[in-house]
């Protein structure tokens, strides 16, 4: 039984701001993600946020804005999305099942905070930020700097995630993304990686961006293997490097647990896959 003790459905975005100042209510979308919350037994009072208009793409000269609740299906159809954000394209389009990729949203997936959100490895590759509103007014975060921990973000009980807005890439580049999972379809990650490549004419590497999701508390870029792997020819060899320091991350930040000597094999042979993936190397 669904425990709910207030349920309001605001047309406008002015009013939808002043019932969440309240700091009482929840916002819900595709519920993908609260219902099952709420079967539970949270308590909780909901706002619905699907008549205000935040399924929208747009695009100007330097972002690409997507509003918060575009569904996963959306986004993995979606031209724009394909030629420009090719990450997320991939991304949504591999979240559990066509009824969940139907009613669930980016923003939904995103304030989930879930160790393993599919979408949101691919957004941290693009540099992605969000669009918060309130009624004190609105304000822009880095969402790698969001999530603090598992299902745990910096949003304010009167906030609503109102847009991502990720930059268009200055040069062409590469791109994997890579999810691990128990089966084929309906299924939650157990590992994913999103990572692009960038390079010149004699295969160096100009710009890298990597980022994993289940490989620590939070989804998170991996800095130090994309300066190591800046301004050097993309190999085999230089892969495995970057590999074996993503497993080190990972044991270094998050310890050694039951799973550890599951996960490390794993995550080196995914990050060595997605890396030739995306820099166009043979990966056997």
């Amino acid at each position: 039984m669904i425990a709910l003790s207030a349920y309001r459905q605001p047309d406008m975005l002015n009013e939808a701001l002043e019932i969440l100042s309240s700091g009482d209510f929840a916002p819900i979308a595709g519920g993908t993600d609260l219902i099952p919350q709420l079967r539970c037994g949270q308590q909780r009072k909901l706002l619905d946020i699907s008549r205000l208009g935040l399924s929208f793409i747009k695009k100007d000269d330097n972002f690409i804005e997507i509003g918060a609740a575009c569904t996963h299906s959306r986004l993995s159809s979606d031209d724009l999305i394909k030629e420009k954000l090719p990450l997320l394209f991939r991304a949504t389009g591999l979240v559990g099942s066509w009824q969940i990729r139907n009613r669930g949203t980016v923003g939904g997936n995103i304030i989930n905070a879930s160790p393993c959100a599919d979408s949101v490895p691919a957004l941290l590759n693009y540099d992605a930020e969000l669009v918060l509103l309130s009624q004190k007014g609105r304000r822009a975060v880095k969402l790698n700097e969001f999530t603090l921990g598992p299902y745990k973000t910096q949003i304010k009980p009167d906030e609503l995630l109102y847009s991502i807005r990720c930059k268009k890439q200055s040069t062409p580049s590469g791109c994997s993304y890579l999810k691990l999972g128990r089966r084929q379809a309906v299924n939650i990650s157990r590992m994913t990686l999103a990572a692009t490549i960038a390079k010149d004419k004699n295969d160096v590497i100009t710009n890298a961006t990597i980022a994993g999701g289940s490989i620590f508390p939070a989804p998170s870029r991996m800095p130090e293997i994309e300066k190591m792997l800046n301004h050097q020819k993309a190999s085999h060899e230089l892969f495995e490097e970057a590999a074996n320091l993503a497993a080190d991350l990972m044991i270094n930040e998050s310890g050694v647990r039951w799973s550890t000597p599951y996960k490390k094999p794993v995550l080196i042979g995914l990050v060595q896959r997605a890396l030739c993936e995306a820099s166009g190397i043979n990966a056997s």
